[in-house]
């Protein structure tokens, strides 16, 4: 299954955790709107295809985790990533 694109509009997130759940797909670019997460975002151990979306550069208040290894994910990191 994927990612709802509809999770985007997620007021107050602050911990989003959905790794292993054969979740498939490519990544919504609407999690970029969780822009006050402080905690962990993890997507790690699904089936995630594509690429990462720029727009999780905005994740730039979080303070611990953020993983998405072990998915099937292409190109390379963007650097929007390297501020968090």
């Amino acid at each position: 299954s994927s990612i709802p694109t509809q999770l985007g509009q997620l007021k107050m997130v602050t911990d989003f955790k959905l790794s292993s759940n054969k979740l498939s797909s490519a990544i919504p670019t609407q999690l970029g709107n969780f822009v006050g997460m402080k905690y962990n975002f993890e997507l790690a151990w699904n089936v995630l295809s594509s690429s990462i979306p720029t727009q999780l550069g905005k994740l730039d208040q979080m303070s611990f985790s953020f993983k998405l290894y072990s998915n099937k994910l292409s190109s390379t990191i963007p650097t929007q990533l390297g501020q968090l």
